[in-house]
């Protein structure tokens, strides 16, 4: 029979708390990849665009050119 999700997390906790500082830095480090690799798999998902939707810019109507070429491309491959 396997083990829960709880019964998982005790285990990793019981096994966390005997480590050293610096393995417990590494294991945070580790668990933040696995998190990003994650995040990597849903590449083009609104979740992972919105994230950077802040930071783009762009020069007063090139949004709208850019949108207009790809309506285009759509258009053409149907």
């Amino acid at each position: 029979m396997g083990l829960t999700d709880i019964d998982l997390i005790k285990e990793l906790s019981d096994k966390i708390k005997e480590l050293p500082e610096n393995n417990i830095r590494e294991v945070m480090d580790f668990i933040e990849f696995l998190k990003s690799k994650k995040e990597k798999t849903k590449k083009g998902s609104p979740e992972v665009i919105l994230k950077h939707a802040g930071s783009w810019r762009f020069e007063k109507g090139e949004l709208d050119n850019i949108l207009q070429d790809i309506q285009r491309l759509r258009e053409i491959e149907d």
